[in-house]
This record gives C-alpha cells, sequence and structure tokens, in this order.
C-alpha cells in the first residue's frame, strides 16, 4: 500500500513539473531578427572578367641569319628607342661574303669594259666591209652578256651587303624589351621557332576578356543604340586590377567586339583600352577587369541573408504569422559591393531575414525587428 501511495505521489510530481516546463516554454518570447520587404530598385553591380594584357603593338625581335650573338645591348624590361640596338651577330663570314662579292663587280665591270671595246672595234670594222654583219653580232652579244653578269653581281653584293646589315638587330618600335632567353655565344637561326626578344609599345594596353554567348544579349541590351558603335560609345569606363590585387588608377574604355563567338566556348571576345604612361602594366600579364551593370526594377537581398547548401542558393522568407520559410532562390553571377541580385525565387513585396540565419530552422517563429526596403 505505501508503495502505491509513492508511486502515485512521484508521478503526480512529474505532472506538475512537466506542466510548468510547457508553461516556461510557451511564456518565452520568439527571437528578434531584422527583417526586409523587398521593393524592386535601381541597381549598378560589377561584373568581373579574367583578362591578359596586351601592349598596343608588340614585335617579336628575331635574327634574319645564322650565326653566334657576339653582343646583347639591352637588359630585360629595359626601354629602347626605335632604331636602337639590341643584338650583334658575329659577322665575319658575311664581311668576307661581301668582300668577295665586291671583287665579282670588279671583275665583271672590267669584263664589260673590254667587250665595250670589242664593240666598238667591230662595228668599226664593219663599216668598212672588213667583217661581217655575223661577227659585229657575236661581240655585241658578247657585249650584253657581260652587262648581265655584272648586274648579277651587283645584286649578289647587295645581298651580302643586307645580310651584313642583319648582323646588327635593331629595334623596330619603341617599347619595352621582353624576357632576353639568348646570351652572348649562343647560337641563333633565322628558322628558329622562338624570337630572341619581344618589344611592346605599352603606351597603352589592350585587356582582352570573354563574355558567354547567354550574357552577350543581356550586357548589350542595357546601353542604348542600334548598332554596336553605338553601344560603345555608351558604355561606362571600365577598372582594371593587377595580379596582386592592386587597382590600377586610370580608367578603360570597351572599344570592340569580336564578329564571331568562339567556336569551342561559344563566347565572345572584348577589347579594353587602358592607358598606361607610367608603363605601370605590363605585356603578358595577367589581371581582372569590372565592367559596372546597370539594372532596373531588380529584386536585390544583401548578402547576409543568402545561405548556400549543395551549390543551391536560399533566403529565408517571413510570412503574416511570422513564421519563417525556407526559400530557394537564383541569383546573377554579378553583384554589388552588399547585395545579389535575384532572378528567380522572390518577388516585390517578400519579407526576408536579412541577418542570422545560420541560426535559424524551416518552420520558426520569429519577431521582427528593423523592417527596411533598402539595402
Amino acid at each position: 500500500m505505501m508503495k502505491k501511495m509513492m508511486t502515485l505521489l512521484f508521478a503526480g510530481t512529474m505532472a506538475m513539473v512537466s506542466c510548468e516546463t510547457k508553461k516556461t516554454e510557451q511564456a518565452e518570447p520568439p527571437k528578434g531578427y531584422p527583417v526586409m520587404t523587398l521593393q524592386p530598385q535601381q541597381a549598378i553591380a560589377t561584373a568581373e572578367y579574367p583578362t591578359i594584357l596586351e601592349g598596343e603593338q608588340t614585335v617579336d625581335i628575331r635574327s634574319k641569319i645564322d650565326g653566334y650573338i657576339e653582343k646583347v645591348y639591352v637588359e630585360e624590361g629595359a626601354a629602347v628607342a626605335k632604331g636602337q640596338p639590341l643584338f650583334k651577330i658575329d659577322d665575319n663570314s658575311y664581311l668576307q661574303e661581301v668582300n668577295h662579292k665586291k671583287a665579282a663587280v670588279l671583275a665583271a665591270q672590267a669584263s664589260l669594259e673590254t667587250a665595250v671595246i670589242q664593240t666598238r672595234r667591230s662595228a668599226a670594222l664593219a663599216e668598212k666591209k672588213i667583217i661581217n654583219a655575223y661577227e659585229l653580232t657575236t661581240t655585241k652579244n658578247a657585249e650584253n652578256v657581260s652587262r648581265a653578269v655584272l648586274s648579277q653581281a651587283l645584286a649578289d653584293l647587295s645581298a651580302a651587303r643586307s645580310k651584313l646589315a642583319f648582323t646588327n638587330i635593331l629595334s623596330p618600335i619603341s617599347g619595352i624589351v621582353g624576357s632576353l632567353p639568348h646570351k652572348t655565344g649562343s647560337l641563333v637561326s633565322s628558322a628558329a621557332p622562338d624570337p630572341l626578344t619581344t618589344v611592346a609599345n605599352t603606351s597603352r594596353v589592350y585587356a582582352y576578356f570573354s563574355v558567354s554567348q547567354q550574357q552577350l544579349e543581356l550586357f548589350l541590351s542595357q546601353y542604348p543604340g542600334g548598332k554596336l558603335k553605338d553601344k560603345f560609345r555608351q558604355m561606362p569606363a571600365v577598372s582594371l586590377s593587377t595580379a596582386d590585387g592592386e587597382i590600377y588608377p586610370l580608367r578603360g574604355k570597351i572599344q570592340t567586339l569580336s564578329g564571331v563567338l568562339n567556336a569551342s566556348t561559344g563566347a565572345a571576345n572584348f577589347k579594353a583600352i587602358f592607358p598606361n604612361p607610367d608603363g605601370k602594366l605590363w605585356n603578358g600579364a595577367s589581371a581582372t577587369i569590372f565592367i559596372p551593370t546597370q539594372f532596373e526594377n531588380a529584386i536585390m537581398v544583401p548578402k547576409t541573408a543568402v545561405f548556400e547548401l549543395q551549390g543551391r542558393f536560399f533566403v529565408y522568407t517571413v510570412d503574416a504569422q511570422q513564421t519563417v520559410h525556407t526559400t530557394a532562390i537564383k541569383i546573377r553571377n554579378i553583384a554589388t559591393e552588399k547585395a545579389y541580385i535575384v532572378t528567380e525565387g522572390l518577388k516585390a513585396g517578400a519579407k526576408i531575414i536579412t541577418d542570422g540565419v545560420g541560426n535559424l530552422k524551416d518552420g520558426e517563429k520569429i519577431k521582427a525587428l528593423m523592417p527596411s526596403s533598402k539595402i
């Protein structure tokens, strides 16, 4: 009997504790979270594209003759003027060839002089009927042959002098010298696949980047004009950051669009031009180009409101009963500094949690704080 009474007493006590716990849980107020009411607004987002920089004019420096490098007059990264010496190829054999061709010219000139004298003599004899016309024609033909031999000798001399001149390799443009893989004593060839160096005119730099076929229409449609040249005039200035993350202080301008999509990637290739008066941008360097893009009536959500699961993006929406719901969204691949632009999943008037989403779960009751419609 005593045991039964103890059991009843324990059960009663537990029931009272359970009731008290439920009352406590019910009495606990919902947590407060900042909530935003979404409204369409104008947005200027920045698209980022990787780019490779190229000087306005880049020339491969190659040897037109075979030989050993006798001198290298410049250093990598040096600024050179048009016509400035870059390399000297050993010219001994080419100088000998010039002297040999000079001797051939002298011999041809002497032979021609002899042929001219012979032609004059034969003409005088033919006039006196001492020799016949055949002999006169023979001497004239010999003179013509001597003239042809002299012409060939002069041409050979000119070619030899050209080869000798090619031993002095000069810069064809003013610019910056690239790498110098060939040092003094290296054997170079006119048939070598790689150049001796490059000289790049980097007073202006081209930044090449690609836009996907899907992005191309959106990219162009935001600018007025029926023709591409009209749209390019309306495009804003673009920015550039170097590989180390430093923002280049001068802005550039998008100038051209290739008329053909890349067959392998389906992308359209653009070219932007940046002034480079101080030579801070290098030919061949990698960089990132930033293009501001304007959107009208955009639905924007703060980046703090978005979380990602398995490659998909979500926000927490809030209904009239202040209950949160996990909502999938799609966003553009470009964004502002603080917000994403939503393409699917949310409409104007929707309410979302803007911060603290890591502590929420679907179906939870919350208290809306700091309502806002602007980001």
